[in-house]
């Protein structure tokens, strides 16, 4: 089944949920894996954001059922992986970009 998602964030959204310490959100919304590597950058915001309009992007993309299901992680070159069940996606790529107030992210289902 060929998709395509497209998803934007606002980055103000997450770095309230970070000031406001709102750690049981952000559990719930990533795992493990996409909480270390956005919260390894100074400012986790933008970080947060771009994962969380991939993660959408790839559920509109129909390659996901859900939020949780679905996770963003970083290749050796550092490009953005979709997983899904502990495996990565062979039938899913994903562009992830923002500016200073957006994140935004498109999914392609081959």
């Amino acid at each position: 089944m060929e998709g395509i998602g497209i998803d934007v964030a606002e980055i103000g959204r997450f770095r309230s949920l970070i000031k406001q310490k709102k750690q049981h959100l952000l559990d719930k919304m990533f795992s493990n894996i996409e909480r270390e590597y956005c919260f390894s950058f100074k400012d986790a915001a933008p970080h947060l954001a771009g994962t969380f309009a991939a993660k959408e992007a790839v559920i509109k993309a129909g390659g996901s059922p859900s939020l949780t299901a679905v996770e963003i992680r970083r290749g050796k070159d550092g490009r953005p992986e979709v997983w899904c069940g502990g495996r990565k996606s062979k039938s899913l790529i994903i562009s992830i970009s923002h500016s200073s107030e957006i994140a935004c992210a498109i999914a392609l289902q081959k």
